[in-house]
């Protein structure tokens, strides 16, 4: 697990003791998204779980290390998104990685498929919407289209 904010970081690790996860199954590391790990995990990721800062907002409270960094989209709710989709798809394990996103409308999610598709050959499928208060939410599945094999045990 990675996050901006150290207070994020400490109460999964609480989050994970309290449910009984062993220390040694999990890492989290203070990080602006996976830039940090990139080098160590492209090509790695089987499943990767994303809920960026989706919400818009102005410009400027993007990019902190406080609390509004759960939530600061920027411009469309899609400034950190669109930062994270190219390392997203450096992670991902060819051609059995899947990726889940979470957005809002507000994210434009069928503009999302096209530039993944586009740019990475990586198809977006909505897998779930649920309105949650005051949000309409979207579960965003993406997986490589690229056929190198088959991917043993998934489905």
């Amino acid at each position: 697990m990675t996050d901006i904010n150290s207070d994020a970081i400490r109460i999964a690790r609480t989050t994970a003791e309290v449910n009984g996860i062993p220390a040694d199954e999990f890492r989290l590391h203070q990080s602006d998204l996976a830039s940090d790990l990139l080098k160590k995990l492209e090509n790695k990721g089987y499943v990767l779980i994303f809920n960026p800062p989706y919400m818009p907002t102005p410009e400027e409270e993007v990019g902190s290390n406080g609390i509004e960094a759960s939530w600061a989209g920027g411009k469309d709710g899609c400034v950190v998104l669109e930062r994270a989709l190219p390392q997203i798809a450096r992670l991902l394990v060819i051609p059995c990685g899947v990726a889940y996103i979470v957005a809002v409308e507000d994210n434009y999610p069928e503009q999302i498929a096209r530039m993944m598709m586009d740019e990475y050959g990586i198809e977006v499928l909505t897998r779930m919407r649920r309105r949650a208060r005051n949000e309409f939410l979207t579960i965003l599945k993406m997986k490589p289209t690229r056929e190198f094999g088959p991917c043993e045990g998934t489905s």
